[in-house]
């Protein structure tokens, strides 16, 4: 398993700016948001980051809270994409080093590599995710939940709040129940994330401005499309019971964000299916077949083959794969015989430390000592 570097991304200050503000915005799944702290002003985020261009800037300051948890979304997607390819040559962790700026202008992010329009994809993943989040949770002033079901629907979650309080309010009417059902068991209520909001808000953030000229912003917008819909693709039913003494009679349900390793792997798989296209015309970039047109809309798509990653390349941002850990016995991509490049592999002895002799102390922890251990690993040539 290959070491990753420790990234260093531009939201130290904004996860305190962001801090701030859920001190003071609710997190009740049912109740209102409580009014932003009125001290807290946008320059205070958006002035600390000056690699944002003139539209990211105005979005900033429209809404900073929401600035600051896109940003907490592209740490958490730089953290994904060194997990998902920490086995592969290229593991992602030359990404991040100077912060959100070198990240979002990664050379790696210019080409039309399979690896580019992974990482796009999950950094647009990682944007909406982190911003539907803030939204179902009461930290954006700019959005709140989504609306989910009719006004009868809503009617409904009236009366199951009111039975899980124990209040004997006159039934509702047969007639807002409709038909009987399996959906009669629970119904839409709670605060679902906007993903709509998160979406649009990922979008004007990343995209490109302007029609797109050539193929590597075709490729760019389809990574970001794919990577803003898998997150709503991919959301969770999560479910809250009604009813007396804790008897379950109904669930109220709302949608919530799906698990970030899973969208990660989902995201992935695409990428190792991910569809070389040629641009049929040098002037404008454009693909045949439509990118939108049946298999290839949910498919990555990438115009240009992929290096192999073996030596360091600046002009790629890449440090190649010498000193890696590689896991000698493996035929996959991790294995020595891959991740070397056939350049072979020394044995090196590491010691750690680890814990030992543990026992449990009444009541209730558990003591360890540590113990020092020596371990052969295999670092390429």
């Amino acid at each position: 398993m290959a070491p990753r570097r420790s990234p260093c991304v531009d939201t130290c200050l904004l996860a305190a700016c962001l801090c701030l503000w859920r001190g003071t915005l609710g997190h009740d799944f049912l109740g209102p948001k409580a009014p932003a702290d009125p001290g807290l002003a946008p320059n205070t985020v958006c002035l600390t980051l000056p690699w944002l261009s003139r539209r990211q800037l105005g979005l900033c300051k429209r809404s900073p809270e929401a600035m600051a948890s896109a940003l907490q979304g592209i740490h958490l997607a730089l953290q994904e994409c060194q997990h998902q390819l920490q086995e592969r040559r290229w593991d992602c962790s030359d990404l991040g080093g100077g912060g959100s700026s070198t990240l979002l202008n990664s050379p790696i992010l210019k080409r039309g590599f399979r690896e580019s329009a992974f990482t796009l994809s999950l950094l647009a993943a990682g944007v909406t995710h982190a911003v539907a989040t803030a939204c179902s949770l009461g930290e954006l002033q700019s959005c709140g939940c989504a609306r989910q079901g009719s006004k009868n629907q809503r009617m409904k979650l009236s009366q199951l709040q009111n039975l899980s309080r124990g209040k004997g309010l006159p039934p509702v009417p047969s007639s807002l129940w409709g038909e009987p059902g399996p959906q009669d068991t629970w119904e839409w209520g709670g605060c679902s994330a906007d993903f709509d909001y998160a979406q649009r808000f990922a979008r004007h953030f990343l995209d490109p401005r302007g029609k797109p000229r050539d193929a590597h912003a075709r490729m760019q917008l389809h990574s970001h499309r794919i990577g803003r819909k898998v997150v709503s693709e991919l959301s969770q039913r999560r479910c809250k019971c009604h009813g007396p003494s804790g008897s379950c009679q109904f669930r109220t349900c709302w949608l919530a964000p799906p698990d970030f390793r899973h969208m990660g792997s989902d995201l992935k798989e695409r990428m190792d299916h991910a569809i070389l296209l040629r641009p049929h015309n040098s002037n404008s970039g454009a693909f045949r077949p439509r990118l939108h047109r049946n298999r290839l809309a949910k498919h990555l798509i990438f115009y240009e083959p992929s290096p192999d990653f073996c030596e360091p390349d600046l002009s790629l941002g890449s440090s190649g794969t010498r000193g890696r850990t590689c896991a000698k016995g493996s035929t996959g991509p991790d294995g020595c015989g891959s991740l070397c490049c056939g350049r072979g592999h020394n044995m090196l002895q590491e010691r750690r430390a680890q814990r030992c002799h543990c026992r449990f102390h009444w009541c209730c922890h558990v003591q360890c000592e540590e113990c020092p251990a020596t371990e052969w690993i295999s670092v390429c040539k």
